[in-house]
C-alpha cells in the first residue's frame, strides 16, 4: 500500500472563479494546531509580528519577560487572526503595492501625450447681468383711501431686447425616413 501512495501524484488546477487557499492544520508529528486551521498568510503574519514584537521590545516593553512575551504573541495572534478576515482576491500582492507606489510617484493631473497635464488656474470668465426691480401692483380696495397718502405710481420696467446681427434660419421640415413620418409630416402640413 505504501508503495502505492508513493507512485501516486497529486494536481492541482484552480480557476480564475474559485480560489482555494492552502490551510496550515497540523503540526509535523500530525498533531492539530490549536485554534486551527490557518492559511499560509496568517503564519507569515504571525511570524513576522511575532519577531517584530521581540525584536523592538525595548521600545515598548514594561522591562519583564513575563509580562512582555504574552503581550507580544497576543498582538502578533491578533494581527494573524486580522489577516484571516482580509477576504482572497485574485491580483498578486506584489502588484498591489507596485501599483500603490506608481500612484503616489505619478502627477496628480496624469500625462497626456508624454508630458505632464497642468491645470490652469480659475480666471474670470466676464459677462454682464441685471436683475431689475420688482414691479408693484396696487389693488382697488372698497375703502376709503382719500385720507391716506397716495404712493408714488410705480415704475415700469420694459425689458431690453436686443437684435441679433443675423436673423434665424427659416425653419425647414426634416426629409421622412420612413413611411410613417412621411404620413405623420403630411398630417401636420409639412409636406
Amino acid at each position: 500500500m505504501a508503495e502505492h501512495d508513493e507512485e501516486r501524484e497529486v494536481a492541482r488546477f484552480y480557476t480564475r472563479s474559485r480560489r482555494f487557499p492552502k490551510f496550515i492544520g497540523r503540526l509535523h508529528d500530525g498533531t492539530k494546531i490549536p485554534g486551527g486551521p490557518y492559511t499560509l498568510a496568517q503564519g507569515v503574519v504571525l511570524a513576522i509580528f511575532l519577531i517584530g514584537t521581540l525584536v523592538t521590545q525595548g521600545l515598548w516593553g514594561t522591562g519583564s519577560p513575563i509580562v512582555d512575551i504574552p503581550i507580544a504573541a497576543g498582538v502578533s495572534w491578533a494581527a494573524a487572526w486580522g489577516a484571516g478576515r482580509i477576504p482572497a482576491t485574485r491580483r498578486n500582492l506584489l502588484s498591489v503595492i507596485s501599483s500603490g507606489l506608481a500612484a503616489m510617484t505619478r502627477p496628480a493631473a496624469g500625462r497626456y501625450r508624454g508630458t505632464t497635464l497642468r491645470v490652469r488656474p480659475p480666471h474670470f470668465a466676464g459677462g454682464k447681468a441685471t436683475i431689475a426691480e420688482p414691479v408693484t401692483i396696487a389693488l382697488a380696495l372698497d375703502e376709503d383711501t382719500t385720507t391716506a397718502p397716495q404712493p408714488a405710481p410705480p415704475a415700469v420696467v420694459e425689458p431690453v431686447i436686443s437684435q441679433r446681427s443675423t436673423p434665424l434660419p427659416a425653419r425647414t421640415s426634416a426629409h421622412a425616413v420612413s413611411g410613417v413620418e412621411r404620413l405623420l409630416q403630411q398630417a401636420r402640413g409639412d409636406n
